[in-house]
């Protein structure tokens, strides 16, 4: 791979992994909530899952960001995306499209879609990516004036679409149904 093709690959995913991870700290009182709302784990251990999730986020956007870390870097963000996607692929076959993604923390109260699903697991191939053979040409500053400004136009882009890939908001009929159905015995 390219050096400027994997720098700009692993910055962007480390900004990804880093304004997540800021962004659920920001509203550290509810993130244990959101972990629980996807009823994925006993109740005992989501507080401890949140945590656990906040610290693998925060370490995984720091392994990115330099060099000698990246590949393990690659795998953990690779791992925690497929994880986020199966999670939410399980809810949404379950119809429980109206909780909370979590993926920004609680504040953007994001429904679950199955672009997300397509989503993580895009990314979680874009970090795998990073454990290709690297290129041997030295960096320019040109190469990381590039990246950054492809990483910066990529920060701002990726709300947009998160905006426009949205899902309309369920009818209230459709959330008493997937209520309903989570609750009748399998």
């Amino acid at each position: 791979m390219d050096p400027l093709l994997e720098l700009t690959v692993a910055w962007a995913l480390a900004a990804l992994f880093a304004a997540s991870t800021v962004h659920k700290l920001a509203a550290l009182a509810e993130w244990p909530g959101v972990v629980r709302n996807y009823r994925l784990l006993p109740e005992t251990l989501t507080v401890t899952a949140a945590g656990a999730l906040l610290i693998a986020g925060a370490l995984t956007a720091a392994a990115l960001a330099w060099p000698a870390t990246r590949r393990i870097g690659a795998c953990v963000a690779a791992a925690q995306l497929i994880v986020f996607a199966a999670a939410i692929a399980i809810n949404l076959r379950r119809g429980r499209t109206s909780i909370d993604c979590g993926c920004f923390g609680s504040r953007l109260r994001q429904g679950l879609s199955v672009w997300m699903v397509a989503r993580n697991l895009v990314l979680a191939l874009l970090a795998l990516a990073l454990l290709l053979p690297g290129g041997s040409r030295e960096l320019t500053a040109l190469d990381l004036a590039t990246a950054l400004a492809v990483v910066a136009t990529l920060a701002f882009l990726y709300p947009v679409l998160a905006v426009v890939l949205r899902p309309p908001p369920a009818t209230f009929a459709e959330n008493f149904e997937a209520g309903s159905a989570a609750r009748r015995p399998h």
